[in-house]
């Protein structure tokens, strides 16, 4: 009659308990792992564009490690017959794994320890505005870090800014607007939450206004033309040509006067930037 607790009983009852299932259903475990972690990597590595904007490339990976492991952990221990033992101790305590679950916890671990978690980013929205317009949805926005990072602004009047590093997080950063008709400066908007609000200046552009005197004035007249509005004038040359700085665009109209010494004669509006022939008697 043999002894339960003979030696022998013992370690047939032991590998009894490391090998629980046989090696047929250990291979279809595997097998089944396998098919499960193949067809997730597949889709992983489809949605990686998508999974990356979004920020979440990370967590999707770590979940492939389990199927990984468990498909491993089957095929190696179930039909292999292999066998593992992994003991830690610390502080007095201490912790055995056997079996399949080494492996398992070994290949989870390993994809948590080779491969580093990814740094953290954040998204930023940059909206324009001006006094006259509440929301402005065209030119580009330049934010003042590492490689001057830039975006169009959107019909929604937001310049998105995608995956910045989270050092740059709830700080200030300095922002460049280029908007048609808008002065470009840096400045520092307010920021909240993570949308900042750019606040544009209309810009006033300068347009040279060009012409002649059909009738050249004599040398030695003291012929002075201005635009109504602007400082400063201007005087002809000997040929009865001038030039004058105005504040507006191509197709602006000005109102233009012409003194001869102190006396007016000539008051009337032109386009910018001409060229303007004045007929005027300036006085010989």
């Amino acid at each position: 009659m043999t002894n339960p607790a003979s030696p022998g009983n013992r370690r047939s009852s032991k590998n009894s308990d490391r090998q629980p299932l046989s090696a047929k259903s250990s291979l279809l475990v595997a097998a089944c792992g396998l098919v499960f972690s193949a067809a997730f990597t597949i889709f992983y590595i489809d949605r990686v564009p998508q999974l990356v904007a979004r920020g979440m490339q990370g967590q999707i990976f770590y979940l492939l490690l389990f199927p990984w492991g468990l498909s491993s952990a089957g095929f190696l221990f179930g039909a292999m017959k292999s066998y593992a033992q992994l003991t830690q101790k610390h502080l007095g305590r201490s912790l055995e794994l056997s079996g399949p679950v080494v492996l398992f916890c070994l290949v989870v671990l390993g994809g948590f320890k080779l491969v580093p978690a990814a740094p953290e980013t954040f998204d930023l929205a940059v909206r324009a505005h001006s006094k006259d317009v509440p929301l402005i949805a065209s030119g580009q926005i330049t934010l003042d870090l590492p490689g001057l990072p830039h975006a169009t602004i959107g019909p929604d009047g937001e310049a998105n800014f995608k995956g910045l590093s989270a050092q740059f997080k709830g700080k200030p950063i300095r922002v460049l607007a280029k908007v048609d008709g808008y002065t470009e400066n840096w400045q520092i908007p307010k920021l909240e939450g993570n949308v900042l609000d750019v606040d544009l200046e209309a810009s006033h552009p300068v347009t040279v206004l060009s012409g002649t005197f059909e009738d050249p004035p004599a040398a030695g007249k003291k012929i002075r033309i201005l635009v109504d509005g602007e400082d400063g004038f201007t005087s002809p040359d000997e040929l009865g040509r001038f030039k004058l700085s105005v504040h507006g665009k191509a197709g602006d109209r000005v109102r233009l006067r012409v003194y001869d010494d102190t006396k007016l004669i000539f008051d009337d509006f032109e386009v910018l930037p001409g060229p303007v022939t004045l007929n005027v008697q300036a006085g010989h």
